[in-house]
């Protein structure tokens, strides 16, 4: 196809791929080449009746570019309803985005990330980005619903991707857990913050001024934790849980939110309170759902001990910063015990 003839400005991506394709064909054998071709024609059948442009369709996978959002969907669920009796499952990405169309097609990073929704599925399941779950809420399609599935990690994107399941009246509607990078035990680096003598400054503000305050706080703790490529997990009055996925990233954002924290206007008066904060690493038992274990528990009664101002390390973390080219001073304090744990363990501190 011409690269003249595709829509240009906003468009929406749907990328399509067979499940188990490899297993599906060793189980059907010579019958897997007709399945396969039944399940092409089904797929194209579904794109063109929706003004669906096929851009490629590499693998067992198809690559659709549709001018409305609307489509896109519409086509998608014609296809699944229509694959729905057969030994094919295709899961199915979709995404809108305004991309760059150069002589060779469609290029940017709204075709990475149509591409990582889709493998982030199973097999009859429609999954959408943010961007193109906003418009198909407006669309308010009957049968169609929006399943907020929250935020996930996929390959080679940077921030966590909001993303929707579409429920289908008539179709499956239950799937495993979405394929991403938050799988349970993997190694995360937590970030607590904690304000001093919280209850005083509440007792001295009242709940308006509070109110204005802890906004202000919160404001910049998701301000240089996300610029640091972290997630804020939790924002409770002026108690803070963040993660990220390198220990560095990590020490950055601790050090420059104590500076923001120490210069920026956030509190009432010319003295703001202090703050508290801790970094460790650890293995996080469920790290989408928010469930970390043992490693938050240990980060936060290192958060506990550490003075106003002081930004704790724990030896988990800068053991694995080894090797790195580090840009953050850290001060050995040797070795401490916290409260509930009967081994000391050593202590850093960012100085």
């Amino acid at each position: 196809m011409e690269t003249s003839e595709l829509p240009r400005g906003t468009v929406t991506f749907l990328f399509t791929d067979i499940e188990g394709s490899t297993d599906l064909a060793r189980q059907l054998g010579a019958a897997f080449g007709p399945a396969r071709s039944e399940h092409r024609r089904v797929l194209r059948e579904a794109f063109d009746a929706r003004g669906g442009h096929e851009i490629d369709t590499a693998g067992d996978g198809f690559f659709v570019a549709f001018e409305r959002a609307g489509d896109a969907v519409e086509a998608a669920v014609e296809a699944q309803r229509a694959l729905a009796d057969g030994s094919v499952r295709v899961r199915m990405g979709l995404h809108t985005a305004e991309p760059y169309l150069d002589d060779e097609g469609y290029v940017g990073v709204g075709v990475h990330r149509a591409a990582r929704i889709c493998a982030a599925g199973h097999g009859g399941q429609i999954l959408l980005s943010n961007a193109t779950a906003g418009i198909v809420e407006d669309l308010d399609v009957e049968g169609l619903q929006l399943e907020d599935l929250g935020e996930y990690r996929l390959k080679d994107i940077e921030r966590p991707q909001r993303l929707f399941q579409l429920t289908v009246d008539g179709l499956e509607t239950q799937f495993p857990p979405l394929k991403s990078l938050d799988l349970p035990g993997a190694v995360m680096t937590l970030l607590f913050c904690d304000v001093v003598y919280w209850s005083r400054v509440i007792r001295e503000l009242g709940d308006e001024r509070m109110v204005t305050m802890t906004r202000a706080y919160h404001a910049l703790v998701r301000r240089d934790v996300e610029r640091h490529d972290g997630r804020v997990f939790e924002l409770i009055a002026d108690n803070v849980v963040c993660g990220f996925d390198r220990p560095l990233d990590a020490l950055r954002a601790a050090r420059d939110l104590r500076e923001a924290l120490r210069s920026e206007p956030w509190a009432a008066g010319d003295d703001p309170p202090g703050v508290c904060m801790a970094v460790h690493s650890g293995r996080v038992a469920e790290p989408r759902s928010g469930y970390f274990g043992t490693t938050a528990f240990r980060c936060s009664l290192l958060c506990d001990s550490a003075d106003p101002w002081q930004i704790l390390v724990s030896h988990a973390t800068e053991a694995l910063l080894e090797g790195e080219a580090i840009d953050v001073a850290l001060r050995d304090l040797g070795e401490r015990t916290l409260r509930a744990f009967d081994q000391p363990a050593r202590v850093f501190e960012i100085a």
